[in-house]
Order: C-alpha cells, then structure tokens, then sequence
C-alpha cells in the first residue's frame, strides 16, 4: 500500500536545507564589513559597488556550492508572494525612513544609528522570510554596532569607534556564516552519479 507522501512537508524541508546554506549570512557579512572597512580607509566612493556582493554570493554560491548538493527548484507561488512581500517591507521601510527625515529634526540628530535600524529591520525581515532565527541576531547586533558605535564616538578620540563596531559586527556574522556555510558543505557533499 503507498504511503501518503506530503509534498508541502517536503518542500518546506527542501526549502529550509537550501535556505541553511550560510549563504545569505555571509553576504550580510561582507556588506557590513565592507561598509566598515571602506570608510576606514576612507575611500566611500566603492561603497556603492556593495550592492552588488550579496547578489554575486548568492548566484554564485546557488550555482556551484548549493544546486550540486541539492539540486535546483522552482519555489511555490506562496514563496514567489513572500519575496515580493519582503521587497515591499524594504521600500516601505525605505521611504518611512525618508519620510522621518523630512518631517523630524530629532531622528536626523543620530543619522548612523538611523541607519543601523533599517538594516537591522531589512534583517529580520529577511530572517523573517527565511524562517531563519540567527538573521535576528545578526539585525540586533548591526543596529547595536552602529548605534553604540555612533554614541561612542564622540568620547574616544583616538579611534573611530563607529566604524571599528561596524566592522567587528560584520566579522563576526561573516565567521558566523562561513561557519555555517562549512557545515552545510560537510553535511550535503556533492554526489556524483557514475554511469
């Protein structure tokens, strides 16, 4: 007698196993790292060129680290709504945050820690969507560098403790991810099929 097979069951599993692939950990990482480390060396002009790194380990990790361990698939319709769902949060979040700027004098007092709530809510709201807890840590410890960072910073003179905050925050989820990505590796070694 066949047994009842529940594909929504396995899909979500198919789905979380290639959502813990510590991808999405270490391009969160490297942006922040680089964030950091590009002001520090004060060449802020590359800084627009860090969009472009969590598209790169994405596509590129997929490619050759993920799909060949698990294979590709095409998510549900349901999981299509939630990606446009999070992009939405982002750009509502984005122009609430414009918004706060224009209308209030007082939140412009403490622009970097600003910045460091909306990175820490585009986060979690992609932890959120990936129904991966560590991404809430990662948020609470981006807006915690660069808040205490920022409030930090004008007492210590010899240090820009903003940026050091910033930078030993993105170090620490980029060793956090790769940690995760290694473990991923190990537990899904690629399986070749001999003829």
């Amino acid at each position: 007698m066949p047994e009842n097979v529940n594909m929504k069951q396995i899909q979500n599993s198919l789905y979380r196993s290639y959502a813990e692939d510590g991808l999405v950990d270490v391009a969160i990482g490297l942006v922040i790292f680089g964030f950091g480390a590009l002001l520090l060396v004060e060449i802020p002009w590359l800084i627009a060129l860090l969009g472009l790194i969590p598209l790169l380990v994405w596509y590129l990790g997929k490619h050759y680290l993920t799909s060949p361990r698990l294979g590709t698939f095409q998510p549900r319709a349901s999981m299509n709504r939630k990606f446009r769902g999070f992009f939405v949060c982002l750009l509502t979040i984005g122009l609430g945050v414009l918004l706060f700027f224009v209308l209030g004098s007082g939140l412009a007092a403490h622009p970097l820690a600003l910045l460091g709530l909306v990175l820490a809510l585009g986060i979690s709201a992609l932890g959120l969507l990936m129904k991966t807890n560590r991404l809430y840590y990662y948020a609470v410890l981006v807006f915690a560098a660069m808040a205490f960072g920022e409030a930090l910073n004008p007492s210590i003179k010899e240090n820009d403790t903003y940026l050091l905050a910033v930078i030993l925050a993105g170090g620490l989820i980029l060793i956090s991810g790769s940690m995760v990505l290694w473990r991923f590796l190990r537990t899904y070694p690629v399986v070749s099929i001999e003829e």
